[in-house]
């Protein structure tokens, strides 16, 4: 990957309209949820018949449709998950995102789709990422705990395609493996059910009530000339089940900097920088961090004092002529 390599822009899309809101404003893929084992058990997502109608719009504009079976996988989930992957071969979507080994064996064994490793397979170092390549992987979606310059390192071992996530929600445990909502409401986190424990406030004995795991969202559009630089194959953006606002403005706000930077006037980037990064603050988020991109995140990265999502801008509707 050469060093002025503008990495594809990779948005959520919940469902059908805002798959086509994503490519509007200028995605150049996106992954989505269908009816089967994706973790957004309470997104809208796609039914075979809108799956179809998504990746024909994206083959018509040249771009791409990434289907989620990120779940992890218990032995009565195979053969729902066998079926739909032939259901899968025959729609062709330009990739599927797995985390469950089993599943990825399946995936193998019924289609010939590209498959890509999800940011829950906890990938941190270039040897589980070699093992991942060997086995037939070809983009690794790699931990949020990496930095750049552990990408650096991975690629150097692994000359695969790398894909990070640049902007959305964060979640307090290790890539999303968090198991507190299984026990105190029943629901598995890794199968679609998480509660967001993590944003509830905590007391302890006669202490304050806290928000001690409330992480901050990332947003690393201020890091995307490093990123740019680094062999960063694809950048993406978290929330599948927020607003056709936040979507519209996170991607045009990702891709005017990204087109200010493959434009080779640095310039032109650092000048649109703080007015794409007041646009992005103008809708609901919890204050910024970069997560762990640059360092491990620490407590800088935690909203402790929470007291409501920030925001200037109200989502009203969509304009659809």
């Amino acid at each position: 990957m050469s060093m002025s390599t503008i990495p594809e822009l990779l948005a959520p899309a919940g469902n059908l309209e805002k798959l086509q809101i994503a490519f509007a404003h200028g995605a150049d893929a996106v992954y989505v949820g269908g009816h089967v084992f994706g973790l957004r058990k309470y997104a809208d997502n796609f039914t075979d018949a809108q799956l179809e109608r998504g990746i024909q719009m994206a083959n018509e504009q040249g771009k791409s449709v990434y289907v989620i079976l990120n779940g992890m996988a218990h032995h009565s989930d195979l053969g729902p998950i066998a079926s739909y992957l032939s259901t899968l071969q025959r729609l062709g979507p330009h990739g599927l995102i797995i985390a469950d080994r089993g599943v990825f064996e399946l995936a193998k064994q019924h289609t010939n789709l590209p498959l890509h490793v999800s940011t829950q397979a906890c990938i941190t170092n270039a040897h589980a990422a070699l093992s991942w390549v060997k086995a037939g992987a070809s983009r690794l979606i790699l931990a949020r705990e990496v930095s750049l310059s552990e990408c650096q390192e991975i690629h150097d071992v692994t000359g695969t395609e790398l894909e990070i996530f640049v902007h959305g929600a964060m979640c307090a445990s290790y890539s999303g493996k968090c198991v507190i909502s299984n026990y105190s409401v029943g629901r598995d986190s890794n199968r679609g059910g998480c509660i967001q424990s993590c944003r509830h406030p905590y007391q302890f004995q006669e202490q304050a009530p806290t928000h001690m795991m409330n992480a901050k969202d990332l947003n690393a559009l201020s890091l995307l000339p490093q990123i740019c630089k680094a062999p960063i194959a694809s950048i993406k953006v978290e929330g599948r089940m927020k607003s056709n606002l936040y979507l519209a403005n996170v991607v045009a706000s990702y891709r005017h900097a990204l087109d200010a930077i493959a434009s080779g006037e640095h310039q032109a980037f650092q000048d649109q920088k703080d007015t794409l990064n007041q646009q992005l603050s103008s809708v609901s988020n919890r204050t910024f961090s970069t997560g762990g991109l640059t360092q491990r995140p620490a407590q800088e990265s935690v909203l402790a004092n929470f007291n409501g999502y920030n925001k200037s801008a109200v989502f009203v509707g969509t304009v659809k002529a």
